[in-house]
C-alpha cells in the first residue's frame, strides 16, 4: 500500500463530519488527467516490441508476434504534435489528437480545429520530411485491439498501426476477404518490415484458431473492454465541478465535557498474498522442477546447545538476506 498519506491518522474533531464525504475539489484535482486508460499496450519504439502497462516497460525477445485481432476501430485515428519529433526526447502525449478521426478528443491539449477534415494540420503538403517529401502534420493511425495467439483469454492489448504499416495492412485484410477468411478466425503474425529505416510492421497469416481459443475471442468482439480499447467508445467533455461555499459552523451550544477517547491498538496488518502470474507477451516460462536432494548422512554427535543455537540464527540470517535481495 502507498504512504504517500498515512494510514492511521487521527483526525480532528472539527473536521469528522467532512471525511467519506465526496469532495468537489478532489474531482475537480482529476479532472482531465487520463489514468483510466490502464489496459496495456504494445509498442514498436527502436523497432522492439515493448510491452508497457503503466510505468512499466517490458522489452519482449522476439522480433515477431503471433495474435488474434479482436477489434477495430473503423475510423483512422489522429495524433499531432507541436515539437517535432527526436529519437532522444522522452515519449510524451500529443498535443491533439482524436480517437474516431472527425473531431478533437474532449482532453486534447491544444485541439487545432473543429473538425479533423478542414484542420491545417490534416492538410496534405502541411509538413515537409527531412527528405522532401509533402506529408501531412497530422499522423493517421489504427487502433488495434489484440491478444495473444497462445493466451487469448489473458490480456487483451492497443496495437497502434502507424502510417507507414497501413497499407500493408489493407493488403493483408485484402488478402484474407479474397479467399473468404474472416480476420476473427486466423492467427495474425505482426513482425518487423527489414526492409525499412525506421520500425514499420507488416502482416502475414498465422494459421487458422483452435475451437477453444476461438471460443474465448467471440466473447470479446463488441464487449465494452475491447471498445475502450479501440477508441470506441463515447467520450465526453471533461466537466469542471463548481466549488460549493462550505456554510460557516454554527457556535455549539456549551456541553459537558466528554471523556478522553480511548486509542485502540492499530490493526494487525493483512498476510500478503502472492502476486499473480503473469499473462500474454513476456510471461516466464514455468521453472523446471527442482532435482531431488542428495539422502542425508548419518548424524554425528549431538552439538551442543550453544552451537546449535548459533546455526539456527545463521541460517535465519541467510533466509532474510534472500528474501531482501529478491525485493531489491
Amino acid at each position: 500500500m502507498s504512504n504517500i498519506v498515512p494510514v492511521n491518522i487521527q483526525v480532528p474533531a472539527h473536521l469528522a463530519s467532512r471525511v467519506g464525504v465526496p469532495s468537489v475539489l478532489g474531482a475537480a484535482l482529476t479532472g482531465g488527467l487520463s489514468s483510466g486508460q490502464s489496459f496495456p499496450k504494445i509498442s514498436i519504439k527502436a523497432s522492439r516490441f515493448r510491452i508497457k502497462e503503466g510505468d512499466t516497460e517490458t522489452v519482449l525477445d522476439t522480433t515477431n508476434l503471433d495474435v488474434v485481432v479482436v477489434g477495430a476501430n473503423p475510423r483512422l485515428s489522429k495524433t499531432w504534435y507541436a515539437k517535432q519529433w527526436s529519437k532522444d526526447a522522452e515519449p510524451t502525449a500529443p498535443d491533439c489528437y482524436s480517437l474516431d478521426g472527425v473531431s478533437p478528443d474532449p482532453e486534447a491539449e491544444d485541439p487545432q480545429n473543429d473538425l479533423c477534415a478542414s484542420c491545417p494540420q490534416n492538410a496534405w503538403g502541411s509538413k515537409v520530411t527531412d527528405g522532401g517529401q509533402q506529408i501531412k502534420a497530422c499522423s493517421d493511425n489504427k487502433r488495434l485491439a489484440v491478444v495473444a495467439a497462445d493466451d487469448a483469454s489473458g490480456p487483451v492489448y492497443l496495437l497502434s498501426v502507424t502510417p507507414a504499416a497501413l497499407k500493408g495492412l489493407n493488403q493483408y485484410q485484402k488478402e484474407l476477404s479474397v479467399r473468404g477468411i474472416p480476420p476473427e478466425i486466423v492467427k495474425t503474425r505482426v513482425s518487423f518490415d527489414t526492409d525499412a529505416s525506421f520500425p514499420k510492421l507488416k502482416f502475414t497469416f498465422g494459421g487458422f484458431l483452435d475451437a477453444d481459443v476461438q471460443e474465448v475471442v467471440d466473447g470479446l468482439f463488441g464487449s465494452e473492454q475491447v471498445k475502450e480499447i479501440t477508441g470506441e467508445t463515447l467520450r465526453t467533455p471533461v466537466a469542471v465541478p463548481q466549488i460549493a461555499r462550505v456554510a460557516a459552523p454554527v457556535a455549539p451550544k456549551p456541553a459537558v465535557k466528554a471523556a478522553a477517547p480511548v486509542e485502540e491498538p492499530a490493526p494487525a496488518p493483512a498476510p500478503t498474498q502472492a502476486a499473480a502470474p503473469k499473462r500474454g507477451f513476456g510471461a516466464s516460462k514455468p521453472a523446471a522442477a527442482p532435482a531431488a536432494a542428495p539422502a542425508a548422512k548419518p548424524a554425528a554427535k549431538a552439538a551442543p546447545a550453544a552451537d546449535v543455537a548459533s546455526s539456527l540464527a545463521d541460517e535465519i540470517a541467510a533466509l532474510v538476506g534472500e528474501v531482501s535481495a529478491d525485493d531489491a
